[in-house]
């Protein structure tokens, strides 16, 4: 099972005074909930990319990715064959300006590791093909495009 979405309809206004709406991603048994800044992406900028980045890999793309905060978070995906590997990753100021102002920088996407520098294990989860397919399905027709 994968899917990602928004699970609160109305902004709420954090300490600081930003906006944000609250999604979840669902990668098999795993969820995470994640909030969503509404500065730069509105919520309809993150569905449409979420779609998009699904496309990508139904298409045959080998890398996508899901954006969870414009700029800073995504979720990384690497296909092979019909297996699917996802991790995390945060964007770093530095290595999102090498994204030359691109919306979403898929070419910033790096070979799938599976260790950290020091010989840790990433964590790392695993959904298909179908569940990518599946949420496309599920999910296109509800989104309205950006």
């Amino acid at each position: 099972m994968f899917d990602i979405a928004f699970i609160s309809a109305e902004p709420e206004v954090q300490e600081e005074g930003w906006f944000g709406l609250w999604g979840e991603i669902v990668l098999g048994a795993y969820r995470e909930r994640f909030l969503a800044p509404l500065d730069v992406w509105s919520r309809r900028d993150y569905e449409h990319q979420w779609i998009e980045a699904a496309n990508r890999l139904v298409a045959g793309e080998q890398r996508t990715a899901f954006v969870t905060v414009a700029r800073q978070f995504w979720w990384t995906m690497w296909r092979e064959k019909e297996a699917v590997f996802v991790h995390e990753e945060m964007l770093t100021p530095e290595r999102f300006a090498r994204s030359h102002g691109d919306r979403v920088p898929y070419r910033l996407i790096e070979d799938r590791r599976t260790e950290n520098e020091e010989g840790e294990p990433i964590s790392e989860w695993r959904v298909s093909v179908a569940d990518i397919r599946d949420f496309v399905e599920r999910r296109a027709g509800q989104y309205v495009p950006a």
